[in-house]
């Protein structure tokens, strides 16, 4: 398998981005659970989107480039406020 520098780095980038949002799903089970009433329902629907992330992080190819930068627009962060300035320009 071949592959670029621009690969690589795009490839990376994804990855982690699906990273912190497995993250997310982590914290948001672990909020759930210290409710005193914790929803079943809600915990399970947390865990489906956790696993559909993992499933999506490793079936990522780095070769295709299209799925990579695909991946990035989907879980890429945006600023809270339109003058917080950019932590990462994608181009």
């Amino acid at each position: 398998m071949t592959y670029t520098y621009d690969q690589v780095l795009a490839y990376e980038v994804a990855r982690e981005l699906i990273n912190s949002h497995i993250a997310d799903c982590s914290a948001a089970m672990a909020d759930e659970e210290a409710k005193a009433e914790a929803s079943a329902d809600r915990l399970a629907e947390i865990r489906r989107r956790q696993t559909g992330l993992v499933s999506e992080r490793e079936e990522l190819d780095m070769t295709d480039d299209a799925a990579v930068s695909l991946v990035v627009a989907k879980y890429r962060r945006i600023p809270a406020s339109s003058e917080a300035p950019p932590t990462f320009q994608w181009q």
